[in-house]
C-alpha cells in the first residue's frame, strides 16, 4: 500500500457494486474523496473520519447509506450528503472544522443537527430540502443552530419544521446573525413564526411562502432591519399585524384569505408591494 501514501484524488463515483469503504488510513495526504452515486453502498469505515488534508468528501446519491463515520476533518471544506435518502443522523463532529462555509441537505433522512454541528463555526448557508413532496421529512432545529455566529442564510423547502417552543426561549437570548430566512412549504404555524422572528430580529429578507400561517404576530414591528417580506401562497393568512419600519418590498401574491383592513393597511404603508 505504500505507492499509495501520496494519492491526492480518489474518486469511486457510480460503482454500483460498491457496498462498502474500507480502512483507509493508509491514504493520509488524500484531499478530494468522492463515492458518489454508489446506491448500493451501506457502510463506511472510521478511518475516512480521520483524514487530516482531505478538502472535498462528497458521498452525493449513496440513498443506501444510513449513518456516517464521526468527523475530525480540520481541512475539510466541502461536504455532500445530499440524495442520501437513508441516511438519518448527521455525522458527529469530533472537533473544530473552520473551513466550511456552505452545507447542504437535500433529499435525506436527517431529523435533528447534533450539538456538535456548531463546531462548523464559519458556517455562512444551511440549506435543507426535500425534492419527494410527497415525503416532507421532519426536521429539528435548535436555537443554537440559529445562533451560530457566521450563519447568515435558512433555506429550508418542503420539510416539516420542528422549532423550540417560544415559552422556551430565555428573555435573555441575543438575536441572531441570521439576514436571509428562507422556508418554504414547511407547515409552520403562527407559533413557529413567532419563534423565528424572536430569533432573527436582525433579519433582512424573510420568505414563508406556501405555509399555513393565519397570524403575523405584531413582534414583526421588531424587525428593523426587514426590507423584504415574500408570504406568496398563504392561502390562510388573514392578519398581519406588524408591519417593520424600514419595510421596502412586500409580496403576498394568492393569499386568499387576508382580510380587505389588512390589504388597506399595507397599501397605505408599504412602498412597493403585490397583492393578488
Amino acid at each position: 500500500m505504500q505507492k499509495f501514501e501520496n494519492m491526492k484524488v480518489l474518486t469511486l463515483n457510480f460503482r454500483e457494486y460498491l457496498t462498502h469503504i474500507p480502512d483507509i488510513s493508509h491514504l493520509p495526504n488524500l484531499e478530494k474523496f468522492s463515492f458518489k452515486y454508489c446506491c448500493n453502498l451501506i457502510t463506511i469505515h472510521n478511518s475516512i473520519g480521520y483524514l487530516n488534508k482531505l478538502e472535498l468528501l462528497n458521498a452525493y446519491g449513496c440513498r443506501k447509506l444510513k449513518s456516517f463515520p464521526p468527523l475530525r476533518l480540520t481541512s475539510l471544506k466541502e461536504l455532500e450528503l445530499s440524495g442520501c435518502e437513508s441516511l438519518n443522523s448527521f455525522p458527529e463532529l469530533l472537533g473544530k472544522m473552520t473551513n466550511i462555509e456552505h452545507i447542504w441537505l437535500c433529499g435525506t433522512s436527517i431529523r435533528e443537527l447534533p450539538f456538535s454541528f456548531q463546531n462548523l463555526s464559519e458556517l455562512r448557508d444551511l440549506t435543507l430540502s426535500e425534492p419527494d413532496v410527497n415525503k416532507k421529512i421532519m426536521v429539528r432545529l435548535s436555537s443554537n443552530i440559529f445562533m451560530m455566529p457566521n450563519l447568515s442564510k435558512i433555506f429550508a423547502e418542503d420539510c416539516r419544521l420542528l422549532l423550540p417552543k417560544h415559552k422556551d426561549i430565555l428573555s435573555s437570548t441575543v438575536a441572531s446573525n441570521v439576514e436571509d430566512v428562507i422556508l418554504i412549504n414547511n407547515n409552520l404555524s403562527n407559533e413557529c413564526v413567532q419563534v423565528v422572528l424572536t430569533l432573527c430580529a436582525n433579519v433582512k429578507y424573510l420568505n414563508l411562502s406556501n405555509n399555513s400561517i393565519k397570524i403575523l404576530p405584531e413582534c414583526l414591528n421588531e424587525c428593523h432591519l426587514l426590507r423584504a417580506l415574500i408570504l406568496d401562497g398563504c392561502k390562510s393568512l388573514k392578519e398581519i399585524r406588524g408591519i417593520p419600519p424600514n419595510l421596502e418590498w412586500f409580496s403576498a401574491m394568492r393569499c386568499e384569505s387576508l382580510t380587505s383592513s389588512c390589504r388597506r393597511m399595507l397599501l397605505s404603508q408599504v412602498c412597493c408591494f403585490f397583492l393578488h
